[in-house]
């Protein structure tokens, strides 16, 4: 029940963030290249810093997962994350914003991050029964 409600509140917060913040991770790197803007780039700076302090911690208190064992598991899911990771960007740029601005809105109300939401979703689906199958058929 912690965990719950822990998450439940670092969502909220992250979420409140992030909406006040517009923070884009795409919009951050497509100003920054086009028109040498770094407003949105020093938002992804911050995230990525946060994320390189906060692991370690997590990983302290018990909170980070380990890959599963096995070279073929592991260089296909290494194949199908930079595939994946180039997929979901080109989907970004097309949508015209990184996956966190299209939950923020979504929670505002806009249909078409609904749309791309769920297609987010089908795809990380996807790639977990597929993984589960390379894990469980040995493939």
């Amino acid at each position: 029940m912690t965990e719950a409600v822990a998450s439940l509140g670092i969502g909220i917060a992250v979420g409140y963030l992030s909406q006040r913040s517009r923070l884009c991770f795409v919009g951050g790197f497509r100003d920054w290249l086009l028109f040498r803007e770094t407003s949105l780039l020093t938002g992804v700076l911050a995230f990525a810093l946060t994320a390189w302090v906060a692991w370690p911690l997590a990983a302290l208190l018990g909170g980070v997962v380990g890959p599963l064992p096995g070279v073929a598991f592991a260089s296909l899911s290494a194949g199908l994350a930079v595939g994946g990771g180039l997929l979901l960007g080109l989907a970004s740029v097309l949508a015209n914003g990184c996956p966190l601005r299209q939950h923020v809105l979504a929670g505002q109300g806009r249909g078409d991050s609904w749309a791309y939401l769920a297609g987010f979703a089908a795809g990380a689906l996807a790639f977990r029964y597929l993984m589960l199958l390379v894990v469980i058929w040995g493939l």
